[in-house]
């Protein structure tokens, strides 16, 4: 997702996780985040402008991936049943250039952050958008962005496969920026009629005659950027040839979809088919279950779903958050399986605590977060760390809260991993009232039971071995022979 502030997040939703998020708030832009900041930000010149380099890498691409010489190699995809993948967000919202300025701008912290990032156990980490605007994409091969400069990247990606770790891109295609205006585009290069034909735009007199698409939206629309229609043939072979660049140039494996409730998820079939990436999940921003669900199932039109896109498990987030922040345990329980997509399709459920969509919009947050609200996140960890699902852990949990939490998290993490609990391990749950949730979930090496809550004096009885516990949570091990 965007900067988006979402109207009725966290505040309104900790118990009415079943119901859906339309509002999404205007994004501003880079340099209202600048202006925001105040006094806390430091000057940050605009990314140098490479139209001719960019321009370069454009046509470079079109012309070795266009789908007239270009076959993609079959998907194998890693999200399957079964699945062991533990994954990492690896930027937050105040990480990138306009707020930091650290050597090498984000990519380069990821670059010598890659050997913790594998040795804690993470198989996947997440990179923010790589193009010039970032959510608001201006020229997509432009790759000196907010976030750094194009070489620091291509080694950050580099670092990471080093150490092993896999590298998923934020890509953003419901929506693009001009270079210069509102429908500019540049590399590649379109004209306006790739816009859908209800976008706001056409309301300005000065684009009101432009050729427009003949479509609308096929869902969400997006205030800050012009939504593009992706039925139009152009956007379409571009999106394709733009994805096999960033896999067999850059050194992508895989994809985080942005704001996939803007376009069919057909679209995300298409795309898939033509870049082969190991991994993918969408943003479908929404409470609603059975929304996420019925978007996972049209990604993939075979019988089989086995290259069906995962999606960001909002139900169970908001579900979780609201359990842990009033002792509500019944929100984790759907008669007997837990609440959430994780209890419908547990395979495509990308299970997670906060986001920088979810994570409170402060630059000082991250440092000056009360005990509490810490507490309450590791409680989630210990949640989503031992129950089915793909597990996505907040770069700033891991990294800016102290030696003492990110221990805690590796630690949980080691558990999982030891246990050999996987995306659809079998789990029961033995308790979800008030103060108490208690769950035995069968990893393939050895059976689990997961707590949380002030009930102090539950266990599961003789024949467990205490793995990790803090406030509030506790985690037991047995042999599962």
């Amino acid at each position: 997702m965007t900067r988006a502030t979402k109207l009725f997040s966290a505040l309104l939703l900790p118990f009415l996780f079943n119901f859906p998020v339309y509002a999404e708030a205007l994004k501003p832009a880079g340099d209202q985040l600048k202006a925001a900041a105040g006094a806390a930000a430091v000057s940050a010149p605009e990314p140098a402008r490479t139209f001719a380099a960019a321009e370069a890498d454009w046509r470079a691409a079109a012309g070795k991936y266009s789908s007239k010489v270009f076959t993609p190699p079959p998907q194998r995809r890693l999200d399957v049943p079964g699945s062991e993948l533990v994954l990492l967000q690896g930027f937050h919202w105040y990480a990138d250039d306009y707020w930091q300025h650290p050597a090498g701008g984000w990519w380069g912290v990821l670059a010598r952050k890659a050997p913790e990032v594998a040795a804690a156990g993470f198989d996947l980490v997440w990179f923010p958008p790589v193009s010039l605007g970032s959510y608001y994409p201006k020229e997509w091969y432009n790759l000196d962005s907010q976030w750094g400069k194009k070489e620091a990247l291509l080694e950050a990606v580099k670092s990471m496969h080093r150490s092993g770790v896999k590298v998923l891109a934020d890509i953003v295609l419901n929506h693009r920026n001009g270079s210069s205006n509102w429908l500019d585009f540049k590399s590649p290069d379109w004209p306006s009629n790739v816009i859908v034909n209800d976008d706001e735009v056409w309301a300005q007199p000065a684009y009101a005659a432009l050729p427009r698409a003949l479509y609308g939206d096929e869902g969400q629309g997006d205030f800050g950027c012009r939504d593009l229609d992706h039925r139009n043939p152009a956007v379409q072979e571009d999106s394709r040839v733009f994805l096999r660049w960033l896999k067999h140039t850059v050194g992508f494996d895989g994809w985080r979809y942005d704001m996939v409730k803007g376009y069919a998820p057909s679209h995300i079939e298409d795309y898939n088919k033509a870049s082969s990436p190991v991994f993918t999940v969408g943003e479908y921003y929404d409470t609603d279950r059975r929304q996420i669900t019925d978007w996972i199932d049209g990604t993939d039109s075979s019988s089989g779903k086995a290259n069906a896109s995962t999606a960001f498990d909002f139900t169970q987030r908001y579900a979780l958050v609201g359990a842990v922040e009033s002792e509500r345990y019944e929100l984790l329980n759907d008669n007997g399986r837990p609440s959430g997509v994780i209890g419908w399709w547990p395979a495509k459920s990308v299970t997670y605590v906060e986001s920088h969509d979810t994570s409170p919009r402060d630059p000082n947050f991250i440092q000056n977060a009360t005990q509490e609200y810490r507490t309450q996140r590791l409680m989630g960890y210990a949640y989503i760390l031992t129950h089915p699902g793909i597990p996505c852990v907040f770069w700033p949990h891991f990294f800016d809260w102290g030696p003492a939490y990110r221990d805690a998290i590796t630690k949980l993490l080691a558990v999982r991993k030891s246990a050999g609990v996987t995306s659809t391990s079998p789990m029961q749950i033995l308790a979800a009232s008030n103060g108490l949730y208690a769950a035995t979930i069968a990893g393939k090496n050895r059976q689990l039971v997961m707590k949380l809550g002030r009930n102090w004096g539950w266990n599961p009885g003789d024949g467990w071995t205490l793995e990790a516990s803090g406030e509030r949570y506790a985690v037991w091990s047995r042999s599962s022979k």
